[in-house]
C-alpha cells in the first residue's frame, strides 16, 4: 500500500517540482493572508482564490506552451486561436474578480431559486401544462442590472469617497493584481524563466494590498522572503537540468542544502527588517506634496485608515439596560424540550392571516452585528384584566417556568397586566418590553392584536418612523440591491413584504452557523456567504431589506405559539419554540411576518389577509440600463466560455511521439505493419530490411525515441535536432520501398 501511494505521488509530481510549487503557492497566497491584518474590510476569500487559481492556470498555460507542435508542422491558425482564447479567459476572470470585489455578484440563494424556477418551468412546458411565453423572469439578471451600474459608479467615485472609497480601491486593485501576478508567476516558473522578473507583479500586488490597507506589513516581509527562497530554489533547479543534459554527476542532497541556506538567508533579512524603525519620514515626499490636497479616498489610504476614537457614551438614567440581541447566538435555552410557558385562553386561536407570538421584547436599532433599543423606562398602570372590555381583546392566563422571568410575555400589544410592572417604550410610544422585579410565576395579561390597532389620525402629524428606517452608515450596497430586485417592482408595501418573506423562506435553516465577522455586517454575511442560520438572521435580514425599501421595520423576540393541549385548555410552549420575527409598519399598523422556513405560515387565504389599500407611494428605484448591463454580463460570460473552448488543452504530440507515429505509418506503407504486442525495438528490427544502408539511422531514431518516452528526462536541443535529421533519412528510405 505504501509503495502504491509513493508511486502515485511520483507520477503526479508537478513539472516544476514539489519544492517550487509549495513555495510559489505560499507566495501567491500572501495577499490573502495580508487581508487578515487590515484596517479595511477586504474579501480575503476572493484574494485566496485569485492567487490559487491564477498560479495553477499560469503553470498549466506555461506547460502547454512548452510542448508545442513540431517545427516541421505546417503553419496553422491554431496558435492564434489559442492566444485569443487565453486572452478572453484572463480578461474575463479578471473582470469577474473586479465585480466580486465590488460586491456586485448575486447571492447563491438567488441563483439556486432562479434555477429551481427555471427547471420547474421546463418540466411544465414538457408536460404541456404551461406555455413558452410564461417563462419566469430571471431575478439574477435583475440583480446584476442594479449592482453593476452601482459598482461602476462607486469605482469612479472611490478616490473621493473617504474610507469606503479606499476599501473599494484596495479590494478591486488587490484582487485583480493578485490574479495577474499569480498568472505571471506560474507562467515564469513553468517556462523556467527568471523568477525575480516574473514574480515582480505578484510582489507589487502584495505591496499594494499589505501597505494600503493599513496593516503591519509583516506579510510583505514574509512574501519577500518567500520570493527570495523561490528564486534560489528555481535557479538551482535550472542548474540541475543543465547538469543532467551534460551528463554531470552531482549529489541529490544539494537541493536540500540550497533550500536550507535560502531559508536561513531569508530569515536573516526578515529579522533585520524587523529591527529597523518603520516610521521614518520622507523629506522628498514632504517637499513635493506638502501643498497638494489629496482626494478623500486617497487621503484615507495615505493615513493608513486611522480609526477615530468614539466619544464617551452619554449617561441616561432612564434608558433601558436590557441586553442587546446579538445575531450569532441562539435564543433557545437548553434543554429544548423544557416547558417555558403554559398559556390558557378562553378558546384556541382561530385561523388568521397573521402569525401569533408571545412577545418579550421589540428592537429598533440595528448596528451591523445585532439589535438594541433606545427605549426609556416608564411606569405601567396595573389593574385586574377583564375579558370583553376591549373589542377583539384577548385575555391570557400565563404560567411562566423560565429561569429568568424579569421580562413578561404576552400577545402584542399588551394593554394590562395583573401584577406591578414597569414598561420600556420606544421614542414613538411603542411598547418595547414589560419588566417586573418580582419574577412572578403566574400572571394575567390583556392584549389587543396588532392588526386591530387604530391607524394614526389623518388630521394629525404623521408618526416619526425614522428610527425604524435607519441603517448603519455606508451600509452594504448589495443587500440593498437584493431587496430592490426581490420586491422593488411590487405595487404595494404588503406585497413587497411577502416577496422578501418568500425569498428568505427558500434559504435552508441550520443550527450550525459561522461566527460573526469581525468587521463586516451580519445580515450581509447571512445573505451572501452563510445562506443559513438562526431565526434571528432571517428576521434581521427581512427587517433590514424592508428598511432599504422604505418600509419601517423592527425585530421582536419571544416564543412561537406552541402546541394547544385541549385537555387543559392551554398552549404548551417549550424552549424549542424560542423565536425571533420581523414586524413591519404597513398602512398604519405593525404586522408580524414569518421568514424562518421551519415555522409554518399563517392562513393568509382567509378574508382580510391583506391590510387596507395604502396611499400611493413614490416610484421605486429603477435600475439604470438594466438590459444593457444584463447584456454586458451575458457577453462576458459567453466570452469566457468561448475563451475556455478556444484555449482548452489540446494534446499536442511531442517530437518523440510524432516521430513514432510517423514511423508506424511509413512502415505500414512499406509493407511492415506493427504487430500486436511488439515493442518499439522489436518493430525497429522488422524495419531493418526496408532501410537498406540507413540501418544506423533507424537504430539511432529508435534509441532517441525510447530515451525521450521512457527515461523520464526530455531530450536536449542537440538530441532533438539529431532526431529530426535521422527521422527524415529513415522516412525517405521507407517512402521508396512501398509494398512487400
Amino acid at each position: 500500500m505504501n509503495m502504491l501511494l509513493w508511486n502515485t505521488v511520483r507520477r503526479s509530481r508537478p513539472q516544476v517540482g514539489w519544492r517550487q510549487l509549495a513555495l510559489a503557492l505560499a507566495f501567491a497566497l500572501c495577499p490573502a493572508l495580508a487581508t487578515t491584518d487590515s484596517k479595511l474590510a477586504l474579501p480575503g476569500g476572493l484574494f485566496f482564490w485569485a492567487g490559487l487559481l491564477g498560479l495553477l492556470v499560469g503553470l498549466w498555460a506555461g506547460r502547454a506552451a512548452r510542448s508545442g507542435p513540431l517545427a516541421t508542422r505546417p503553419a496553422t491558425t491554431l496558435p492564434a486561436l489559442h492566444l485569443i482564447g487565453w486572452l478572453i479567459v484572463l480578461l474575463g476572470v479578471g473582470a469577474l474578480l473586479a465585480i466580486a470585489a465590488g460586491q456586485a455578484l448575486p447571492p447563491l440563494g438567488l441563483i439556486t431559486q432562479d434555477v429551481a424556477a427555471g427547471l420547474a418551468w421546463v418540466l411544465a412546458v414538457l408536460r404541456r401544462q404551461q406555455a413558452l411565453a410564461d417563462m419566469p423572469p430571471g431575478r439574477v439578471w435583475e440583480f446584476l442590472a442594479v449592482s453593476l451600474p452601482r459598482f461602476w459608479q462607486n469605482l469612479l467615485n472611490a478616490p473621493n469617497d473617504s474610507q469606503r472609497g479606499a476599501q473599494q480601491l484596495v479590494a478591486t486593485g488587490g484582487a485583480v493584481g493578485t490574479w495577474v501576478g499569480a498568472l505571471l508567476l506560474g507562467w515564469g516558473l513553468s517556462r523556467r524563466q527568471s523568477v525575480f522578473g516574473w514574480g515582480t507583479p505578484m510582489l507589487a500586488a502584495l505591496m499594494f494590498t499589505a501597505i494600503l490597507n493599513g496593516g503591519s506589513g509583516s506579510m510583505l516581509l514574509f512574501g519577500l522572503a518567500l520570493l527570495l527562497v523561490l528564486a534560489i530554489v528555481a535557479g538551482f533547479g535550472q542548474r540541475e537540468l543543465r547538469w543532467d543534459r551534460a551528463g554531470t554527476d552531482y549529489s541529490n542532497e544539494l537541493g536540500n542544502d540550497v533550500l536550507a541556506w535560502g531559508a536561513l538567508i531569508a530569515a536573516g533579512l526578515i529579522g533585520l527588517a524587523l529591527l529597523l524603525p518603520t516610521s521614518l519620514s520622507n523629506p522628498l515626499a514632504d517637499l513635493l506634496w506638502r501643498d497638494v490636497e489629496l482626494p478623500s479616498g486617497i487621503a484615507e489610504l495615505e493615513k493608513n485608515i486611522p480609526r477615530a476614537q468614539p466619544p464617551p457614551p452619554k449617561v441616561d438614567v432612564g434608558l433601558s439596560t436590557l441586553p442587546v440581541l446579538e445575531l450569532g447566538q441562539s435564543l433557545e435555552q437548553p434543554p429544548a424540550s423544557a416547558i417555558a410557558l403554559r398559556v390558557r385562553l378562553d378558546a384556541p386561536f382561530a385561523p388568521a392571516p397573521w402569525p401569533r407570538y408571545w412577545r418579550a421584547r421589540a428592537f429598533n436599532i440595528y448596528d451591523g452585528r445585532g439589535w438594541t433599543t433606545n427605549a426609556h423606562i416608564d411606569s405601567f398602570e396595573s389593574t385586574a384584566p377583564i375579558a370583553g372590555v376591549i373589542p377583539g381583546g384577548i385575555l391570557q392566563d400565563i404560567e411562566d417556568f423560565r429561569r429568568n422571568r424579569s421580562i413578561l410575555l404576552g400577545l402584542p400589544d399588551i394593554l394590562n397586566v395583573s401584577i406591578p410592572v414597569r414598561s420600556e417604550r420606544l421614542p414613538d410610544g411603542t411598547l418595547a418590553a414589560v419588566t417586573s422585579s418580582s419574577e412572578a410565576e403566574h400572571y394575567r395579561v390583556l392584549s389587543r392584536p396588532q392588526e386591530l390597532a387604530a391607524p394614526p389620525r389623518l388630521d394629525g402629524p404623521p408618526p416619526d418612523m425614522s428610527t425604524y428606517l435607519a441603517l448603519p452608515r455606508y451600509y452594504a450596497p448589495r443587500v440593498i440591491d437584493l431587496a430592490h430586485v426581490l420586491a422593488g417592482n411590487q405595487p404595494s408595501q404588503y406585497e413587497k413584504a411577502l416577496a422578501l418573506e418568500a425569498y428568505l423562506r427558500g434559504l435552508p435553516y441550520s443550527y450550525q452557523v459561522r461566527p460573526l465577522p469581525s468587521g463586516g455586517d451580519a445580515v450581509e454575511q447571512f445573505l451572501f456567504d452563510m445562506r443559513q442560520g438562526y431565526c434571528t438572521y432571517y428576521a434581521s435580514a427581512m427587517a433590514v431589506m424592508a428598511r432599504s425599501l422604505g418600509i419601517p421595520a423592527r425585530v421582536a423576540i419571544g416564543y412561537a405559539t406552541g402546541e394547544y393541549d385541549p385537555a387543559v385548555g392551554a398552549y404548551i410552549v417549550r424552549e424549542s419554540d424560542a423565536h425571533a420575527w420581523p414586524e413591519l409598519y404597513i398602512n398604519g399598523q405593525w404586522l408580524p411576518f414569518e421568514p424562518t422556513p421551519i415555522r409554518g405560515l399563517p392562513a393568509r387565504s382567509v378574508p382580510s389577509a391583506e391590510p387596507l389599500p395604502e396611499p400611493a407611494a413614490a416610484e421605486p428605484r429603477s435600475a439604470s440600463g438594466p438590459l444593457i448591463w444584463a447584456a454586458v454580463l451575458a457577453l462576458v460570460t459567453l466570452l469566457i466560455g468561448l475563451g475556455f473552448w478556444l484555449g482548452r488543452a489540446r494534446r499536442v504530440p511531442t517530437l518523440a511521439i510524432e516521430v513514432q507515429r510517423r514511423l508506424e505509418r511509413q512502415g505500414a506503407r512499406a509493407g511492415v505493419a506493427w504487430p500486436a504486442g511488439a515493442t518499439l525495438n522489436e518493430y525497429g528490427d522488422l524495419l531493418v530490411p526496408k532501410t537498406g544502408s540507413d540501418t544506423n539511422a533507424l537504430h539511432e531514431v529508435i534509441d532517441l525515441v525510447a530515451q525521450a518516452r521512457y527515461s523520464g528526462q526530455p531530450l536536449g536541443g542537440e538530441a532533438e535536432t539529431r532526431l529530426r535529421v535521422m527521422a527524415e533519412r529513415v522516412w525517405a528510405r521507407l517512402g521508396r520501398r512501398r509494398g512487400p
